[in-house]
């Protein structure tokens, strides 16, 4: 599963270059913080929301244990 994970990662950061990172909630797995540069707002913001919830819920139709794996987790492009 982590090899999905980091093959379904790997596309959504090539697809958004301007995406640095995204926070997933506790409580359920949807996206809840998003970090971009240059800062994302109003729709733009919604819409990669929306492409990393989509994503998220791809993932989880596949493999429904993910859910376990991704609640409160920080993916981000590059760590330092």
């Amino acid at each position: 599963m982590d090899t999905l994970l980091e093959e379904m990662l790997a596309t959504l950061f090539r697809r958004r270059p301007e995406l640095y990172g995204f926070a997933v909630r506790l409580d359920c797995p949807v996206p809840c913080e998003l970090t971009c540069h240059p800062p994302q707002q109003g729709e733009q913001a919604e819409a990669a929301l929306g492409e990393i919830a989509q994503m998220l819920s791809e993932l989880l139709d596949e493999r429904p244990e993910a859910a376990l794996l991704l609640r409160g987790r920080t993916f981000a492009r590059t760590l330092h």
